[in-house]
């Protein structure tokens, strides 16, 4: 499997796997830091997941296609949004999703 690091300031990992026999390649968005800063540092720490949301995607430069993208946050945050008082996390959650489209992140139509 190989590791790489696209871009520092914006947590971006491309990994590139072979699941089942079938070439894998997907990204992963480390939302820490943009959970932080538009929490006010409520977000942003302690124990990662991978979140529930699945349905984007980022155009990968090498080959052009665009590939999955699992989106890392706090779990203390992906629990929140599924709360009774998620209205606060959702609005977080957003805005996190809003600067990383700035950054080409893609919705696609979930399955």
């Amino acid at each position: 499997m190989y590791d790489g690091e696209i871009y520092d300031d914006v947590n971006l990992t491309k990994r590139k796997t072979i699941t089942n026999g079938v070439k894998y390649d997907f990204y992963i968005y480390n939302m820490l830091s943009l959970e932080k800063k538009f929490s006010n540092k409520k977000f942003g720490k302690g124990e990662t997941v991978i979140s529930q949301i699945k349905d984007y995607k980022l155009q990968d430069e090498e080959s052009g296609e665009l590939l999955d993208v699992k989106l890392k946050c706090s779990k203390k945050l992906d629990d929140s949004l599924e709360g009774l008082e998620s209205n606060e996390s959702k609005e977080i959650f957003k805005k996190c999703i809003d600067e990383l489209e700035k950054r080409g992140l893609t919705k696609v139509s979930s399955k």
